[in-house]
């Protein structure tokens, strides 16, 4: 499937505001809402726009501690890892990596002895070699968006 500039600046729109109306969508990039609604419509089927997510901003609803934890592990056993991880409700993304890990996932904890348990229960995974977790403690930048 091909994509033209249309549907990048649809893309964009989009990454910044996933509610933004079809109608604001089509004003702002000068073209009709049947447009853009025919043209969504169509990434969404071709499954380039595979979801529409809500970003929390966990600061106003408690004290969360956020972490990014890398994970060495045995090649033999990556997808067996994955696979064991990916529906683990307290991880909130799971990435492949280049470098010193195999696996960064990305976590949001009540407190850090929740962080502590899931490090000490839930990672000890037969295959998983090392961990380090890297504790956020504050933000820059915090957006849904790509640059596209």
């Amino acid at each position: 499937m091909r994509i033209d500039r249309l549907d990048l600046q649809i893309l964009r729109s989009l990454s910044r505001d996933g509610r933004k109306p079809f109608k604001a969508i089509a004003r702002e990039l000068d073209v009709s809402d049947a447009t853009i609604r025919k043209r969504v419509r169509r990434m969404q089927k071709e499954e380039i726009i595979k979801q529409f997510h809500v970003l929390i901003d966990y600061d106003k609803i408690g004290n969360f501690i956020k972490a990014f934890i890398g994970l060495k592990v045995n090649p033999q056993q990556l997808q067996e890892i994955v696979n064991e991880l990916e529906n683990h409700p307290d991880i909130q993304v799971m990435y492949r990596t280049t470098g010193g890990w195999d696996i960064f996932v990305e976590v949001i904890f009540k407190d850090m002895q929740e962080l502590n348990w899931f490090m000490e229960k839930k990672l000890s995974i037969d295959g998983i070699i090392g961990t380090e977790a890297n504790v956020v403690i504050g933000s820059y930048k915090r957006c849904p968006c790509t640059n596209i």
